[in-house]
């Protein structure tokens, strides 16, 4: 068998697949990252500047050509700095949990008119207090169902979100309290407004009606709503909370991990697993193979001696009987493997009563001119071995 070394080509062609697998996955990788948003502004569900679907960039083109002045901020320092100014209006959408307590607190205190889009518990409890998450709520069309004078002109939305539950607020703690868009499942409300005389807070649970794939469909108010619960003000600071803002040792691996990493690394997981299975070998049952040639051991002899014979090697070929010859009688006459040339010859003209002279030119000195002189050297080693045997056998 002749061992080659694998070409190039080969080696490309083996590894094909695998350049296949890899592609495939960095494609995946980079669609999972695209469908759920590189976590900046353009990119996120409800991003002012995401043209998609799920972005809300309409809806601030609408407002800005209605004359309300829309600026994005991504800190907390700006957002309660712009938050301090009259006859404005800040939105908060912290779809991360970045903020904690205190830093809810901070920014309510400085605002007049705070909008929370999907907030979560630790927004509620700091600027909120009484207001609850209940559900979830699937996409559907449904009847405004309050009576509150800027959205006079909407009758129906899209309550896709989260329904709300104002059941907890301090009946005496002088706040107005106006639900909207109730949802007869889970009896919580799209939007909650508590309006103290000082400040004002909307929670805002139908977020699907701001979102650019349904603010202009038909059927649903979606546009009229949007502009009336954000356009109230001459100035709107829309607020994207980010990594920067998590104070020292409050941020978890949860909150500290952008969007994208959960979906590629599942993509990646279930890419490795496919492989596994793909190129993976199952242990089945032995298989005997068949093997192609028997070979007799006596060939490896008859070969060699083929090759002395052709080259002439005549005192090579005796010399390799004489090994065999000389560990035979060793053995017949009792004595150890290592013993020497001249302790066999000796014992061994002992035994037999022969001339130890006689014996070394057989064992060892002769050297045969001729095949003849070779065949009757090997006989006379035969002859030895012979005698040597019957005189070493017990009588």
């Amino acid at each position: 068998m002749t061992a080659t070394t694998p070409t190039v080509r080969a080696s490309a062609r083996r590894a094909r697949p695998w350049v296949a697998l890899a592609v495939l996955a960095l494609l995946g990788a980079v669609a999972a990252v695209l469908l759920s948003g590189s976590g900046a502004t353009g990119g996120r569900a409800l991003g002012p500047e995401n043209p998609a679907p799920s972005g809300t960039k309409a809806l601030v083109e609408v407002l800005r050509d209605q004359g309300v002045s829309v600026r994005v901020v991504s800190s907390l320092d700006q957002a309660r700095q712009a938050a301090a100014r009259p006859d404005t209006t800040v939105v908060v959408d912290d779809a991360g949990s970045y903020l904690v307590a205190d830093q809810w607190s901070e920014l309510g205190d400085a605002a007049s008119s705070l909008v929370l889009l999907a907030p979560g518990a630790a927004a509620l409890d700091a600027v909120a207090p009484g207001v609850s998450a209940v559900a979830e709520v699937a996409d559907g069309v449904r009847d405004l169902g309050c009576d509150v004078p800027e959205l006079s002109q909407v009758e129906r939305v899209h309550a896709a979100g989260l329904a709300y539950s104002a059941a907890g607020v301090d009946p005496g703690a002088g706040v107005d309290v106006t639900t909207c868009v109730r949802d007869p499942d889970t009896d919580g409300s799209g939007l909650v407004v508590l309006d103290d005389g000082d400040r004002r807070v909307t929670v805002v649970g139908t977020t699907t009606a701001f979102t650019n794939g349904t603010i202009a469909t038909a059927g649903a108010d979606d546009a009229a709503y949007a502009l009336a619960v954000l356009g109230q003000s001459d100035q709107l600071v829309w607020y994207l909370p980010g990594v920067d803002d998590v104070p020292e040792g409050a941020g978890t691996l949860a909150t500290l991990t952008p969007s994208w990493v959960t979906p590629v690394l599942l993509l990646l997981t279930a890419t490795a697993v496919a492989a596994m299975v793909w190129r993976g070998r199952r242990l089945g049952p032995l298989v005997v193979e068949r093997m192609p040639v028997v070979v007799r051991a006596s060939e490896t002899t008859e070969g060699r001696a083929r090759l002395y014979e052709r080259s002439g090697q005549r005192r090579h070929a005796l010399d390799q009987l004489r090994i065999g010859s000389l560990g035979r009688l060793a053995r017949l006459t009792g004595l150890s493997s290592t013993s020497s040339v001249d302790e066999v010859i000796d014992r061994v003209a002992g035994l037999v009563g022969a001339d130890p002279r006689g014996l070394r030119h057989v064992l060892v000195d002769a050297d045969p001119a001729d095949d003849a002189e070779l065949v009757r050297l090997s006989d006379s080693l035969l002859d030895l071995e012979r005698a040597t045997a019957r005189a070493a056998a017990p009588s």
